[in-house]
């Protein structure tokens, strides 16, 4: 079984780190979109932490894992 899962990194108004995941993104996703989502995030003040909003994107990647059941 293959996962994708979208990881996208930003930083917050008191300079703290923060990592937002998303399963199961298509195999096709493409970069502009990951950007433009990170930008929309910012843009819109969607989310806020205990140090303010996010204001900055960090770095984003696609993680793929390939799992492989073995039977007992």
């Amino acid at each position: 079984m293959i996962q994708r899962t979208a990881s996208m990194s930003f930083k917050d108004a008191g300079g703290k780190k923060l990592t937002l995941s998303i399963k199961d993104v298509k195999e096709d996703v493409e970069e502009l979109k990951v950007v433009s989502l990170m930008d929309t995030i910012i843009n819109r003040k969607l989310i806020k932490t205990e140090n303010g909003d996010l204001v900055e994107k960090q770095a984003a990647q696609v993680v793929v894992k390939d799992t492989t059941e073995i039977a007992l």
